[in-house]
């Protein structure tokens, strides 16, 4: 960075050019001491406090560099060079609606180019600001009609508005501009399923393999970890694909300093942090709220880390109540988040996303906690050296499928996934009020439409031809599925209007609705997880085809826990004759319900406190293997008595 036509004052002078020769060699740190000297020799020279605001932001001194940025701003308040900083570093710290800000105000000045109108994309999109969002990466694009990164923003906003086949074709256009890009293979496989567009699928699946397995086991590359779950792929590649992404997402991230273990041997109580994007109306919260508010504070304490926005919602207020503390760590840099979590003398850190939406692995690479754990949202293994334990049960994680994963197993005794009593019960309802006929055999199949391929929707179809009074009850994810539904419906001679569209309701009429069905019929490689247990609340069982990797093994795991194991399969043959049976046989499928309504209060999978003194116990033998200093081993499951 050059003084370019401004005069150099004869101050500072010297200290400024040795800061530029320093710079020249990226010795950032000596270089922003050195602009440090030239401000305090010309206090009022603007472009001293540019240098050293943009030392220190490569520097990784994000702090220093706004305040000089801002100092430049009071000496110049339109300069947009320092707008462009002081936006950069607002973005870092996950300030977005305040980079927006500067990023429209350069727009306004004309100074936008198209890398700062990408920066200004992305910022309004974490505010879901989306038709802005389109505006400004359409203004790109007309400069830049090539760039890749446009076209894949350009993908988020449109499937955040629900134009999923836009999504695909801005995607498309990516691999037209890069067919090598793994990520972008990945997320336009994702999209079309969520229409239920499998055309061209196996060629999507071979080229994510072809791709995956030339990707060295060292590289840092993002690749839509969560997207592929939902593919038919060798559990080493998704192991692969977690490795890979958790590098891309935590380059240049250092850990602090290791915690010494006797510091931490005589507290009274564990500290247990959560850090999570999803502390609202979401199935994240709605599982593990009963479970936190349970948690026995004689032995714990409980810190929750939120990454997300306040959706308002009762929920929300709850989880924030059931904590001993709520952190927003919204404001924060990676740097500063995991600074906090150390501060707080948290012993065990439980990230709640890994590989999800809104994802900070950047504070959970920091090594913030002597114990870190993988726990709920991501359905597999982080693929991070990082994070000590994977929390599953011997369903889901059994010890012989240990090599898929990165981290140790910890397994509960029964199930992993904390339900709890708290769902709505069904109210009486008439199935005309849901669309269905009332003399039907309803097969549900409420799983997001991006799980369903076309081996289990063929599978549907064969019950449908046997069992001709069955209906297909659907979940209408999206308005754009509806034709490749009843066109995949048609070509396996099933008459499309044996299939049926749920729209979205209310939580509360949801139950009362799902319970009208005769049977769920589940999904693979990628399961019904929090959607299981749903039915198995509303007095539906389940019929589940199980796989190896954990995605697959979830709702196996929900209906042993539910004494109702035997509706676990390991081959779709057995699937399918189990869903006709249910269909055909007077009183099975009756009996079932009458199992899953007059058992349900005394169900394991229900039984909140059961859960949470196994979870304590687990936590308890992680806390106790750090303190000692020994290294995390994979914690078999511990029979329980209750």
């Amino acid at each position: 960075m050059n003084r370019a036509d401004i005069a150099t004052p004869p101050r500072g002078q010297q200290h400024w050019q040795h800061g530029i020769d320093l710079a020249q060699e990226s010795q950032w740190r000596e270089a922003a001491r050195a602009f440090g000297r030239a401000t305090r020799a010309a206090p009022d020279d603007v472009v001293y406090w540019l240098n050293l605001s943009h030392a220190q932001r490569r520097a990784g001194a994000f702090r220093r560099c706004e305040a000089a940025a801002r100092r430049a701003l009071q000496l110049h308040p339109e300069h947009p060079l320092a707008l462009r900083i002081l936006a950069d570093c607002c973005v870092h710290e996950h300030r977005y609606a305040e980079a927006a800000d500067l990023f429209s105000r350069l727009e306004d000045m004309g100074e936008a180019d198209v890398e700062t109108r990408l920066q200004f994309a992305a910022a309004l999109q974490s505010l879901q600001r989306h038709p802005q969002a389109i505006t400004v990466l359409l203004r790109a694009l007309s400069v830049d009609p090539g760039n890749v990164r446009a076209h894949a923003l350009l993908s988020d906003s449109c499937r955040d508005r629900g134009l999923r086949r836009e999504a695909v074709a801005c995607m498309q256009t990516v691999l037209a501009l890069q067919p090598g890009n793994l990520d972008a293979w990945s997320r336009a496989s994702f999209e079309k399923r969520q229409v239920m567009d499998w055309s061209g699928l196996d060629d999507d699946v071979a080229r994510i393999s072809e791709l995956l397995a030339a990707t060295p086991d060292t590289a840092a590359r993002t690749c839509a970890s969560f997207a592929l779950l939902s593919l038919p792929l060798p559990g080493e590649l998704h192991r692969k694909a977690a490795i890979i992404e958790t590098r891309a997402l935590t380059i240049g991230a250092n850990p602090l300093p290791a915690v010494e273990p006797r510091s931490r041997a005589g507290k009274s109580r564990v500290t247990l942090g959560f850090l999570s994007f999803d502390f609202r109306n979401h199935p994240v919260s709605q599982l593990l709220v009963e479970v936190l508010e349970a948690i026995d504070r004689q032995h714990f304490e409980v810190r929750l880390y939120s990454s997300g926005a306040d959706d308002g919602s009762p929920l929300r207020r709850r989880v924030q109540a059931a904590g001993d503390a709520f952190v927003d760590v919204r404001g924060l840099s990676d740097e500063q988040a995991a600074q906090r979590i150390r501060n707080d003398g948290v012993d065990i850190l439980v990230d709640l996303m890994s590989h999800t939406r809104g994802t900070r692995m950047g504070i959970v690479a920091r090594r913030p906690a002597p114990v870190q754990v993988n726990y709920l949202g991501f359905p597999g293994t982080s693929g991070a050296e990082f994070i000590d334990y994977l929390i599953g049960d011997p369903h889901v994680t059994p010890l012989e499928l240990a090599d898929l994963y990165t981290e140790k197993l910890a397994q509960m005794p029964l199930t992993l996934q904390p339900n709890g009593r708290g769902r709505p019960l069904p109210q009486p309802m008439a199935r005309a009020e849901a669309g269905l006929p009332d003399e039907a055999f309803v097969i549900c199949a409420f799983n997001h439409t991006y799980k369903i391929l076309p081996e289990a929707f063929g599978a549907w179809c064969e019950v449908l031809r046997r069992v001709p009074h069955a209906v297909l009850w659907l979940k209408e994810t999206n308005a754009q599925l509806h034709d490749n539904v009843r066109r995949a419906a048609a070509e396996r001679g099933v008459d499309p209007v044996r299939v049926i569209f749920a729209p979205n309701v209310a939580f509360d009429q949801h139950f009362s609705r799902l319970a009208l069905a005769d049977v769920f019929a589940d999904t693979w490689p990628y399961n019904a997880h929090t959607t299981a247990a749903d039915a198995l609340w509303a007095g539906v069982p389940v019929v589940t085809c199980y796989g190896n990797d954990f995605a697959s093994r979830v709702a196996a795991s929900a209906l042993n826990a539910a004494g109702l194991a035997e509706l676990a399969f390991g081959t779709v043959a057995d699937y399918t004759c189990a869903l006709v049976a249910l269909a055909t046989e007077p009183g099975l499928a009756a009996g079932y319900k009458a199992h899953l309504v007059e058992r349900r209060m005394a169900l394991p999978l229900f039984d909140t406190a059961r859960y949470t003194r196994e979870l304590e116990a687990l936590f308890a033998r992680m806390a106790a293997r750090s303190r000692a200093g020994l290294a995390p081993e994979h914690l078999p499951a511990e029979a329980t008595s209750h």
